[in-house]
């Protein structure tokens, strides 16, 4: 092209005045069309972008300048044909350089948007947790569940550098600057959030899986994942749709049904749950217990029974479980509330209630039979404890919880004193029958009988140096479901047939003497269908009259108080 001026040498030429290549009004439209795909685009990419390892926005807002200037500027010179020098930079390749970086911010985007998601690193740490901020502190519901979702990805991310911060603690000679391993343990805490977990337990529970798989791959116990698991747990068993209602029982739930990956991953490793401490997934809130229907109690059973489990196989049973201890204290609480509930509830004792005594009792049960299904089962540490004070911690293991909670419910049926039909049912058929009718020759039935016919007979002996309602209600319910005549000791009755003696043995001894010393405690072991024949001086159990014209009758005659000299 011929040289219209010349300047040190240099030779300038008129702008050609061809088509433009990438033109002011071609960045416009690209740039109109770009913002409103931001704008309407998913939550889940603007967090991407937004938390990209480069400031993609300080960026993308420096080259949308240089670029929108520059084809501005461009279009200007052309049009005004303004001289350009004559170099290998023609007016092509210099818009097509302005369109090459443009193409590129938008691939970048793209990148970062769907092809390569940015995860929870030291390059973009600050920003992650600060917009990771600003949408859990927002709590939009559309929002929430798409973010739970997201953080799936950064898992293993978060849970590896919050498991660094106390070497980095060791390490620091000042004052602990802002890092990346300290921004991971706030993120931990952050998600423990109990609307946020609320929205991750309905729509994505794969993220539950992943941060507590993280924690059991790494033996991370120390970080701060605790109250996320807790919230996690409360919230699945209060959402009647939460995984742990579609995991029950294969046949009836399919694949999930098998494998229980939400259930397992929360529950299905006891190091981890021991672990958790006050925190663990187990320890749900008092004032969530109380609101559970038998829906919700069952799953918590349920889960429950899957961390004693994994304590059973681990062999850790010499070790005390205090998560397991305190389970297993909520389960036998519940229960007792169920039927302090049905003696509220009339006749309609087939309910909620009823459920929810069922759940507990077969917790037990299963419990049970699960210590028995090991080869060998474990011995007790000690049969029978005597001094409670001095050696219960040294002495007791978890068939003396199972035992106690037996007797705690039982104490709570007991409560239960008419109808006869009433009593009869709850004391026999819901939980006394379940207790000593079930044993077969499982090992760890065998013991568990044994120390609750030793609590329960010493409740009884109490009365003799302490007159009180509760042993005069175990008293009652004892004689109740065994009745008052001694039979065979082999089989039908044969779990209890010992205690049966001895309590017979004691009630002939000390009933008169009891209802002499305090009336109204005498009055109170006569629950169901025992009544006081004081002329006879006699206990009496009526037995249902069905179609006979006269019920069956018991006797227990009563020996007088020695006298006094």
């Amino acid at each position: 092209m011929q040289c219209v001026d010349s300047f040190l040498g240099i030779c300038f030429v008129a702008a050609n005045s061809t088509a433009s290549l990438f033109g002011f009004k071609d960045f416009i439209a690209a740039l109109a069309l770009l913002i409103i795909i931001y704008t309407v685009s998913d939550i889940r990419y603007r967090f991407r972008v937004s938390v990209s390892p480069i400031p993609l926005f300080k960026i993308s807002y420096a080259l949308i300048g240089l670029i929108g200037f520059g084809t501005l500027a461009t279009d200007i010179w052309i049009s005004e044909k303004w001289l350009v020098p004559d170099s290998l930079i023609t007016t092509a390749i210099w818009q097509g350089t302005l369109a090459a970086l443009f193409l590129g911010l938008v691939i970048t985007w793209m990148h970062y948007a769907f092809i390569k998601p940015p995860i929870f690193g030291r390059n973009n740490y600050q920003r992650y947790a600060q917009e990771l901020y600003r949408i859990v502190l927002k709590g939009s519901e559309a929002e929430l569940p798409i973010i739970a979702h997201e953080l799936a990805a950064s898992a293993k991310s978060l849970v590896t550098l919050a498991a660094g911060l106390v070497k980095v603690k060791a390490e620091a000679k000042e004052k602990l600057k802002p890092c990346a391993e300290g921004y991971a343990g706030d993120m931990l805490l952050l998600i423990a959030n109990r609307r946020f977990c609320r929205h991750l337990v309905a729509s994505s529970p794969l993220t539950a899986i992943r941060f507590l798989d993280a924690v059991a791959e790494s033996k991370a116990y120390r970080v701060p994942i605790g109250l996320f698991a807790q919230n996690v747990s409360t919230e699945a068993i209060r959402n009647k749709d939460s995984g742990l209602y579609h995991e029950d029982e294969g046949y009836y739930s399919g694949l999930l049904g098998y494998i229980k990956p939400f259930s397992r991953a929360l529950y299905g490793n006891y190091e981890l749950v021991e672990a958790l401490q006050n925190h663990s997934p187990l320890d749900i809130h008092y004032k969530s217990v109380w609101a559970w229907d038998a829906d919700q109690f069952e799953t918590y059973c349920r889960v429950a029974q899957m961390t004693l489990k994994s304590y059973l196989e681990g062999g850790h049973w010499e070790q005390h479980s205090y998560v397991l201890t305190r389970a297993l204290h909520d389960i036998q609480e519940t229960t007792s509330r169920a039927i302090l509930d049905l003696k509220k509830a009339g006749d309609d004792y087939y309910g909620d209630a009823w459920h929810r005594l069922s759940a507990g009792v077969d917790f037990i049960k299963d419990s049970i039979n699960a210590i028995g299904e090991l080869k060998p089962p474990p011995e007790a540490r000690t049969l029978r404890i005597r001094d409670q004070v001095r050696s219960r911690l040294r002495d007791e293991d978890f068939y003396d919880r199972l035992a106690q909670a037996m007797f705690e419910i039982i104490f709570s049926a007991a409560y239960i004193d008419g109808p006869p039909d009433k009593a009869w049912s709850i004391h026999y058929s819901s939980v006394w029958g379940d207790f000593f009718e079930r044993s077969n020759d499982n090992r760890a039935w065998k013991i568990v009988q044994f120390k609750l016919r030793r609590l329960l007979y010493d409740e009884i002996r109490d009365l003799e140096s302490m007159p009180n309602y509760k042993a005069a209600r175990v008293l009652g319910i004892c004689l109740n479901v065994m009745g008052l005549t001694m039979g065979k000791r082999s089989g039908y009755g044969r779990d209890h047939a010992a205690l049966k003696a001895a309590v017979l043995a004691w009630t002939q001894r000390n009933y008169l003497r009891l209802r002499k010393v305090n009336a109204e405690v005498a009055d109170t072991c006569l629950i169901g269908s025992i009544t006081f024949d004081a002329e006879q001086s006699r206990l009496v159990k009526t037995y249902a009259k069905g179609l006979r014209p006269d019920p069956d009758r018991e006797y227990l005659p009563l020996q007088s108080p020695p006298v006094a000299v």
